[in-house]
Formats: structure tokens, sequence, C-alpha cells
């Protein structure tokens, strides 16, 4: 492949558009926590050898994706948009975000687990961030995100009610977990203010004495199993696992403090500002906000910003993370989660057909199983499992041909 030069007159065939539907190469990122061999068994290729943990799909300047024109040559997406910006992005997205793609596309392939985290609302994202190295946020929009299970997927999604942390925490019995327990039974107190005090204890709890806490729960959880208690067997399961791989972390208790969600194939879970959530085990796709503003609570060597975690996380229970889906025509079915930012849609493709027209502007088309053809403008890209095209907002309709599921991204739905 040839790069792209900004300079038009360096180019043998200078673009005047950007073509309707253009092949995507994407950024595969090796954080510690990826699989090493789930992406490529989706993408039918050699493994790296190495961690694999997210492919992504957009513009973020972490890892932006590029296009691959039809003449071989090579043009990043943020510059295609900086180029030919309402051709790529349509008036209506110009006017809603300005000259950037709203949403970053992913797939996750996690084998172990990731930091426990929360996002900014828009609000706050702009009202802390400032440029250097003192501002809690490296961007200053929000993060909501929405992940799909391409494959089973385990994670801890939003707080447990109060009563039931403690009886869990109870359970092992560990002399240092009384404070905590205290803190979450304090009586006329809100569930949430509960919680809230439960959650400070722990990501301040003295270094000193985090690998004491730790090894005391550890003592309590082996206890536990060697009594064969038949009660929340995959709440503790995870908490073993979680204090072998971070011996001084308090929040190993994450498990008990947190509802753990497992995901079979084809469902969702949407993650709002404020919503602590850590992915545990398991492949799948996850569209977000165009941001990588991440507030950790624990499970990770990062620095913890507690002050600003504890004004963000919301720490209301949760009765459910589910997304909002629709049907629509042809096989097609999209999740509309109440953000702006993003909407999905996936397509069972086993014949020639049209797509809703209602999943629009600027698209990112991803398959994920089989080959399918994406026709728009004139113009087609054929996708192998695992691959992406992108189609721009003025393409117009666009078909979908083979055999295959393919999964669209787009700008939401709300203003």
């Amino acid at each position: 492949m040839t790069a792209w030069t900004a300079d038009p007159s360096a180019n043998e065939h200078a673009l005047t558009a950007v073509p309707a539907v253009t092949a995507m190469r994407n950024s595969i990122r090796d954080y510690d926590w990826g699989s090493t061999s789930a992406l490529a068994l989706l993408q039918s290729r050699t493994p790296s050898g190495g961690p694999e943990a997210e492919l992504w799909m957009g513009t973020h300047p972490s890892a932006p994706s590029v296009l691959v024109l039809p003449n071989g040559q090579e043009l990043p997406l943020p510059e295609a948009i900086e180029r030919f910006g309402e051709q790529v992005l349509g008036r209506d997205v110009l006017e809603r975000f300005g000259a950037r793609l709203p949403y970053l596309f992913k797939i996750l392939a996690i084998a172990r687990p990731l930091s426990v985290q929360v996002h900014p609302t828009a609000e706050r994202a702009r009202q802390m961030y400032t440029p250097g190295p003192d501002s809690p946020y490296v961007d200053e929009f929000h993060k909501p995100e929405m992940l799909y299970a391409l494959e089973p997927i385990e994670a801890l999604y939003g707080f447990r009610p109060p009563a039931q942390v403690a009886m869990l925490l109870s359970r092992l019995r560990a002399p240092r977990l009384q404070p905590l327990i205290e803190a979450l039974e304090t009586p006329g107190q809100e569930e949430d203010a509960r919680l809230r005090a439960g959650l400070e204890l722990l990501v301040t709890w003295p270094v000193e004495d985090r690998a004491a806490l730790v090894a005391e729960v550890a003592a309590g959880s082996s206890r536990l199993t060697a009594e064969g208690s038949p009660d929340y067997p995959e709440v503790f399961g995870w908490l073993d696992r979680l204090i072998g791989l971070h011996p001084a972390d308090p929040l190993v208790l994450a498990p008990l403090l947190f509802d753990l969600v497992r995901m079979v194939p084809g469902q969702t879970v949407f993650v709002d500002a404020g919503v602590p959530h850590a992915y545990l085990s398991g492949l799948g796709v996850e569209i977000m906000a165009g941001s990588d503003n991440v507030l950790r609570c624990g499970l990770t060597s990062k620095e913890i910003n507690v002050g600003e975690l504890l004004d963000v996380v919301d720490t209301h229970p949760l009765a459910s993370g589910d997304s909002n889906l629709t049907a629509l025509a042809d096989e097609e079915v999209a999740w509309r989660p109440p953000v702006a930012d993003f909407q999905l849609s996936r397509v069972a493709v086993n014949a020639e057909r049209g797509t809703d027209a209602s999943v629009s502007g600027p698209q990112i088309v991803l398959c994920t199983k089989g080959s399918v053809t994406v026709t728009a403008g004139g113009v087609s890209v054929s996708l192998e499992s695992g691959h992406s095209a992108f189609v721009t907002a003025t393409a117009g309709p666009i078909t979908l041909s083979g055999e295959g599921e393919v999964f669209r991204a787009a700008p939401g739905l709300v203003r």
C-alpha cells in the first residue's frame, strides 16, 4: 500500500471526494488482558504470538483507522474528514458534533479481567478537562458505551444493594472487613450513601495494610470453598481469581460489591456515565462515544484519582443495563441507547438485501461471520470476518449481499 500525503499535488490521482464505500485498515491494541487467539480466529489468520485485546475502528488519535483507496493508496480517516468533511460526515453530524466521528467502534477479546472503571458525564468532562498532565481527563467528551456478546461474556456492572454486599462480605468472617460492613449497614442513610461510603473505604485503604486485607479475604474464601458452600459460587469463584491476579488490591472484592452479569451471544449491556463496570472474559462488539476518558477504581497498577472518582461514580443500585432494542426490516435489528453519539444494528445476511434507512450518517460496517459485500453509490467492497468498511454519510442506500453477519455503527438518533 502507498501512504497518502496531505498535499494533493503529491498524489498521482488526487481525490476530489472519498469513495462511497472504502475498505478499512484497523489497529489492534496489545493490552495485556487480551486474548492471544480470539481476534486471529475471527479474522482467519495466524496469531501474532502476543495478546490482542481490542480492534479499533474510528478516528481516535490513539489508533485512527485508515481508508484503503481503490488505487491502492491509504488515507487516514481523520484526514478524510478534514479534507471532505461534509461529504464524509454529513451536514447533520457536522452541526451536532463538529468535524469528528462521534463514536468509536471496537471488537474486544477479553482473556483476563480489565480494571474496574467509570466514565464522566459530558458536562463533567467539559468542566474538568484541561490540556496537560494535570487534567483528570484526556479529552472533553463523555464515554457511554454498549457491549454486544459475540461469545459468552462475564462482566461486573453496577452496585448490588448494600444489604446484599454486607451479607456477602460477612460470609468471609474477615475482621478487617468489619468497618466496611458497618458502613454498608449504617441506619438512617440512603442506599447510595452507604455504598459510596463503602467504596471510599476500599479505594482509600492504607497502602501498607492492603496485602494483609487481601490475605484475610483469601483465607475466608478458602474456608467457604472447604465447607462446600452452595451459594454464589460464580461470585466467590471470581473473587478467588482476582485475588490471584491482584494480591494487594482491595478491589478484589469487586464481585461482591458489583453485580455479576453473564451474557449469552446476542445480549447487550449499556454502560452510562458513572456506572462502575469491569469486563471479565469473553468476545464482543463494543461501540462508545469517541472518547478515552476513564476513572479507575481498582484492579489496576495505574493511578486512581480518588476525589474525581467519588464525585463521578453512580452509587445507586441498578436493576438493568439492557439497551433499547428496535426491530427493523429485512433481518435487521438496532440498539439505540439514550445517547446522541451512536447506535448499532445487526444484519443477518443470506441474500441481497437493503439496509434500514433509519441507520444513517457516516457508518462503519463490520463483518463478524461469513463473507459479505457492501455496496453503495455504485461502489462495492467485499468483507471477510473481522474486517470493516467505511460508508460516507452521502453514499445513499446500502445493499448487503452474500452470507454472513454484519454490524453497522452510526451516529445516534437522540438530539
